[in-house]
């Protein structure tokens, strides 16, 4: 298998690059900018290794003749393709590792922000006793996550109308002090059950030290 990934590799990157001999040569004149996709789907292959399954797709392009191709994340770890970063600079394959990485995290992240999203879409277009859409999806972009009393309720409403979400994607808040005495005070047994899965671990840690 890894020697049909060298020969991918091979055929798919001599073709767009000025140099045609040496592959390695050939490597040297693509990096990868800021370019990157998220398919939401595992569903199409590296351009460059041919690997299936590639959901989260990484733009490299060719500085001599400008050709690009979409590949995999670990394509720009594994065969040294250097990043460029924000001002311009070539960075080494330590930057360039930890830059692919922070890229990556990102698309997973913004990932996530999407399915609330749509969750939340779905839960007021399902249940005429949610209301306040524009709100929720306005306090979920500008803090990233929910109060307790809050979560809890929308864990709850998603469940009721049948509505298919991830709980790892919600998170919850507690930074400030009415947001904790949610969490201490307010909050039945079985609230509070429905939201510890999505708890952190140290926001689980403070609860059991507080109540």
């Amino acid at each position: 298998m890894i020697n049909r990934w060298l020969e991918n590799v091979k055929e798919n990157l001599i073709s767009l690059s000025k140099e045609k001999i040496d592959v390695r040569k050939s490597l040297s004149e693509w990096f990868y900018y800021d370019n990157t996709h998220d398919l939401e789907e595992p569903c199409e292959d590296c351009e460059l290794c041919g690997h299936q399954g590639i959901r989260f797709q990484f733009e490299i392009q060719n500085i001599e003749t400008k050709h690009t191709l979409l590949i995999g994340s670990e394509c720009i770890k594994r065969f040294l393709i250097r990043a460029v970063d924000s001002e311009g600079k070539v960075l080494d394959e330590v930057g360039t590792r930890k830059k692919v990485d922070k890229d990556r995290r990102t698309l997973i992240s913004d990932a996530k922000t999407k399915r609330v999203i749509r969750n939340l879409i779905e839960l007021s277009q399902k249940d005429t006793n949610f209301n306040d859409i524009d709100r929720s999806i306005e306090y979920f972009n500008d803090r990233g996550a929910f109060p307790p009393k809050y979560l809890s309720f929308l864990l709850w409403r998603l469940g009721k109308n049948n509505i298919k979400f991830n709980k790892s994607d919600f998170k919850m808040v507690i930074r400030r002090n009415r947001e904790k005495n949610q969490l201490l005070y307010e909050m039945e047994d079985w609230q509070i059950k429905n939201i510890w899965s999505v708890m952190s671990a140290s926001q689980k840690e403070w609860y059991e030290y507080h109540s």
